[in-house]
């Protein structure tokens, strides 16, 4: 009796009687590289390689994401700051499609230098621009899915871009945030856009693309001759392999180090529909959010609508423009001027936000609150996030009722930022530490402190060395009570008070009123009560204040919870 069972040394034979496979991989592995391996042919295959990985840990991040507008930042929360290794997988996902958008510019860009978009190659040419359009669709939409302040302003913007066209525009707007307004439609129709549509389409697509290149070949480089090309051919197996694969690997490590360091990718408090902030786009969407700012008012949809779809145009139509007969850069120097302007303009338009926001002191402020935010709110995440979701993770804090009363009576003019610019009020970030009093003294109308509030006839800085200033700070700062107080420095700054003239404008005896504040316990608990209480009070601020009175608006308790506030976040 015979044993029909394979044995291992014929199993290849017999999987492949039954399936064919050998075949397929002959004709995946002998594909004819002309001219020989080359690592300019390593974009494409670096490209297919970020796909699968966002593939990979799109599939992962899916087993523990749930899209809702109450369930979709507290899952993303739990991946990335619970889940073993989820910050890692969400790194990758999310700074590969960055890495995908940039390198796929880039191979555009060498397909136009190779002249690889000419004739017979049309057809492949346009299957890379819709992949192109594929993978920023993939990138604007999973942007929103995380349900974050960042992303949840950001999608605003370009929801209302989106709505702004002619006719179209506003059904558009309605089906992709599934109503009126932004909700758990919203985030299942991104969802549903990002994990199941996107997909297929671009599944499609690589699977069209990789046949036509196979149809008609890699473009070797311009001015090579022919026969030189057919001399050196070799098969795609083992030389060109391996340069794929090399290039795949030092872009995943590189990837995985970006990751590493940064801890992940960007991950800001629950959205707050409530809320607003000085919203960015993507840096892949800078140059049409500067485009729209600087054109602005009449001209909105011709920076939103016009030209993007006029620069879709040309590059669909640039393999009948580019009429030159060679595929010699040297010989196409109208589309290769073309390129180099249009590549200097984009990144031009991107320049300018990132340049006008780094000395805009009211977006930094923004930035440092969504900032502080974003760290409580993922902190209060790991005791748990209360059914009702989202903003409801506030709950967890024991602060929260304060919180929320600093956040109706006193967030217009004060914040805990640390940035200058864009309030009424003192920031309250250190408040009456050694280093914000001297801060104040030395510039009092900065609008880290003062500035915002005008008073006219304010305080002016203090005339002082460092040694003098540093005392006449630690003289104040021992006012609060502070157990660390150099009390030699105070002793010193007795005889300054006077010699400084502080005295003619601060008291410091608790009770008697001056042209400035009595100093007496300033900065503890009964001095911020009775401050939030009136600060119009003789003794305080007098005829001077400009803060509203809050007693009688808000009950002792309340006042009492909010100066305990003060006093913690401002030591946090």
């Amino acid at each position: 009796m015979t044993d029909e069972r394979p044995r291992p040394a014929g199993l290849r034979a017999w999987l492949d009687s039954r399936t064919g496979y050998s075949a397929l991989l002959k004709v995946l592995l002998d594909e004819p590289i002309p001219g020989g391996a080359r690592w300019w042919y390593t974009l494409g295959a670096v490209l297919t390689f970020l796909l699968v990985v966002e593939g990979v840990t799109g599939v992962l991040l899916a087993t523990i994401y749930a899209p809702a507008a109450t369930t979709a930042w507290a899952s993303t929360a739990y991946i990335q700051d619970t889940l073993t290794m989820g910050w890692f997988v969400r790194g990758l996902h999310s700074f590969g499609s960055s890495a995908m958008l940039a390198l796929g510019g880039l191979h555009l860009l060498q397909v136009l230098l190779f002249g690889a978009h000419k004739a017979p190659r049309e057809m492949t040419w346009l299957v890379g621009l819709a992949m192109l359009a594929l993978l920023l669709a993939f990138a604007l939409s999973g942007y929103a899915l995380p349900w974050d302040e960042k992303g949840y302003w950001a999608k605003q913007i370009e929801a209302g871009i989106l709505g702004s066209a002619p006719l179209i525009g506003p059904p558009l707007q309605r089906l992709l945030q599934g109503g009126a307004a932004f909700g758990t439609a919203t985030v299942t129709h991104f969802y549903v856009l990002h994990v199941f549509l996107l997909p297929a389409a671009i599944g499609a697509a690589l699977v069209m693309h990789v046949a036509l290149v196979r149809k008609h070949g890699l473009t070797p480089r311009w001015g090579t001759d022919e026969a030189a090309l057919a001399r050196a051919t070799q098969p795609y197996w083992p030389h060109q392999a391996l340069r794929d694969s090399t290039a795949s690997g030092a872009v995943f490590v590189a990837l995985a180090l970006l990751v590493v360091r940064s801890h992940g990718a960007e991950l800001t408090g629950p959205a707050d529909p409530n809320g607003s902030i000085q919203a960015r786009p993507e840096w892949y969407a800078l140059p049409l959010f500067a485009l729209r700012t600087v054109l602005g008012g009449a001209l909105e949809n011709v920076a939103t609508l016009l030209v993007p779809a006029l620069g879709a145009l040309v590059l669909g139509a640039l393999p009948w423009l580019d009429r030159a007969r060679s595929r010699d850069p040297r010989q196409r120097l109208v589309v290769m001027l073309g390129a180099v302007v249009g590549v200097a303009a984009l990144g031009w338009l991107a320049y300018l936000p990132i340049r006008a926001d780094r000395t805009d002191r009211s977006f930094q402020r923004s930035r440092a609150e969504m900032a502080q935010r974003a760290t409580l709110a993922r902190t209060l995440a790991q005791e748990g996030v209360l059914p009702e979701g989202g903003l409801a993770v506030y709950r967890n804090d024991p602060a929260y009722a304060a919180r929320e009363l600093f956040g109706e009576h006193c967030g217009t003019c004060h914040g805990f930022s640390g940035v200058p610019g864009g309030k009424e009020g003192p920031d309250l970030k250190d408040y009456n530490s050694r280093a914000w009093i001297e801060r104040f003294l030395r510039n009092p109308d900065s609008s880290l402190h003062m500035g915002g509030a005008k008073i006219e006839k304010g305080m002016r800085p203090v005339q002082g060395d460092d040694r003098e200033l540093h005392q006449l700070a630690e003289l104040v700062y021992a006012e609060t009570g502070a157990p660390d107080v150099d009390r030699a420095a105070v002793e010193a700054a007795e005889t300054l008070f006077s010699e400084k003239d502080c005295d003619s404008c601060h008291d410091r005896d608790g009770t008697s009123p001056n042209i400035g504040p009595n100093l007496k316990g300033r900065g503890t608990l009964g001095y911020l009560v009775d401050l939030i209480g009136d600060a119009s009070d003789p003794r305080l601020f007098g005829e001077k204040n400009k803060m509203p009175r809050f007693a009688g608006k808000l009950t002792p308790e309340e006042i009492g919870e909010l100066a305990r506030f003060v006093l913690a976040e401002s030591r946090r």
